[in-house]
């Protein structure tokens, strides 16, 4: 079932990282002018949230625009059923990932609810990156790679130490190789070989 309305395109896009102005969904006026009636249009900026709008603003439709360039989708920024859908399978596939990753029970509906959110917690806390519940494309890119070789587990992060260890083995090795060239114990055809072999 397609994302029908359009407080639930916002919701997604808002999920998905994507920005909707300095108010947000919720926000209202401040101090700083964040309610800019040149873009919201004529609103009652105390009491009104860009969730509650009904029109597509620039806001709204910037974010439109950063999805379908993301996602290599003609980038016109315009609405309509197709991108609703696109936003609403590119929630679903988070949320499967989420569900196998995590190994949760969620709901795939495609709406990025307060289940999806605090998902997406969870599965930042286990990773390391800042805790906000926002998918951005970061987050999803890393979660699909997670999702794709099925680890519920970050892979150890190989130490400084072992990685020094490993450079210096490696220029060592070369050092040998080039030795073995210059010598003419090996041909130039191995030399790049071994060379390659050796290279990750």
């Amino acid at each position: 079932m397609p994302v029908t309305s359009l407080a639930d395109l916002r919701e997604n896009l808002d999920g998905l990282g994507y920005y909707l102005g300095p108010r947000g969904l919720d926000g209202l006026g401040n101090s700083v002018s964040a309610c800019d009636r040149e873009i919201l249009g004529a609103i009652d900026c105390s009491v009104t949230s860009l969730r509650q709008l009904a029109n597509i603003e620039d806001y709204t439709r910037a974010a439109i625009l950063q999805f379908q360039i993301d996602n290599n989708v003609a980038a016109t920024g315009n609405d309509g059923p197709q991108l609703r859908s696109t936003i609403e399978k590119t929630v679903r596939i988070l949320q499967d990932n989420l569900k196998n990753v995590l190994k949760i029970s969620i709901e795939l509906s495609g709406n990025y609810r307060r289940t999806t959110y605090n998902a997406v917690k969870s599965y930042q806390k286990s990773r390391g990156f800042p805790v906000t519940g926002i998918a951005t494309i970061t987050v999803r890119r890393r979660l699909n790679d997670d999702a794709r070789g099925g680890s519920a587990t970050p892979s150890p992060t190989p130490s400084p130490t072992s990685e020094l260890e490993e450079l210096r083995k490696l220029r060592s090795d070369i050092i040998t190789l080039k030795q073995s060239l210059q010598s003419r114990q090996i041909t130039d055809e191995e030399f790049i070989r071994e060379v390659f072999i050796r290279v990750p």
